[in-house]
């Protein structure tokens, strides 16, 4: 059923932007808004590649598994989980495949934080320290998920199937990110976001205790432990910047950019 609402918001989007490309007049009004914040999402989506082509990949591998039968789809997640006999077996393919597999809730929540959260940290800290910081947070907190999972297991406190449990996602990543993250926020508010991710995931790993709730928390303490990639001068000199609003002159140039390709289009049919 979720597929099939999934197709149908994807055909009106293309029905959408076909409209707005051929000016039918029945679209007008949208035509007419979409031209005056399409600068900003142009513009917004530009200063930050690598989140948004991480999470169009996202959507792939998730439409992959949704389509999948039910053992293809756990073959998959299997074959790229982190889990100790892999990490062993194969580590450094495990570590890089796993961040690009997620559930289809994980996916809605993902499409809702990376753009909030992920996208101006991109912006403010540079596409290479962010895909740097994200693989930092992922892989550390997978090796200390691990250690504390080989732990419990070699001392009778979890069962040995867990040895091949499936632990593939973003959030060990994403966690990392948004801890550095706290550092671009102003005055109270970057009190207020560590101590909401610090105090969220201590919370959850006492009521839950499931072994990936410890990376959560280890992937928090490490982004904030990256607070010396903040004060690289390429980093601080963005510190002006609007952190949800793309900069002025990046919106100016898109605008002409914009303007310049519509000439372009319709210049034949003035």
């Amino acid at each position: 059923m979720r597929l099939h609402l999934a197709v149908v918001a994807i055909l009106i989007a293309i029905l959408a932007s076909v409209a707005v490309r051929y000016r039918w007049s029945w679209a007008q009004p949208f035509t007419r808004r979409w031209l005056r914040v399409h600068p900003y999402v142009s513009a917004y989506v530009r200063c930050a590649p690598v989140t948004f082509t991480y999470l169009f990949v996202l959507v792939i591998t998730t439409w992959v598994l949704r389509s999948s039968t039910v053992d293809l789809r756990h073959a998959l997640l299997t074959e790229h989980s982190t889990n100790l006999d892999h990490l062993r077996s194969d580590p450094i393919s495990v570590l890089v495949t796993s961040a690009f597999w997620v559930t289809a809730p994980e996916l809605w929540l993902w499409t809702a934080l990376f753009p909030l959260v992920l996208a101006p940290a991109e912006r403010w800290l540079g596409s290479l320290r962010t895909i740097a910081v994200f693989a930092v947070g992922h892989v550390g907190a997978t090796v200390v998920t691990a250690c504390v999972l080989a732990f419990l297991i070699r001392h009778g406190y979890a069962p040995r199937h867990l040895r091949d449990v499936i632990d593939v996602g973003s959030s060990y990543g994403f966690f990392c990110v948004a801890a550095l993250f706290t550092y671009r926020l102003p005055g109270g508010w970057r009190w207020l976001w560590a101590g909401g991710l610090v105090v969220g995931t201590v919370a959850v790993l006492a009521a839950d205790r499931a072994f990936a709730d410890y990376g959560h928390l280890a992937a928090v303490l490490i982004g904030l432990a990256l607070y010396p990639l903040t004060r690289v001068p390429a980093v601080r000199r963005r510190d002006h910047w609007p952190i949800w609003r793309p900069p002025d002159v990046v919106v100016e140039a898109e605008r002409e950019r914009i303007a310049a390709h519509e000439l372009f289009v319709h210049g034949d049919e003035r």
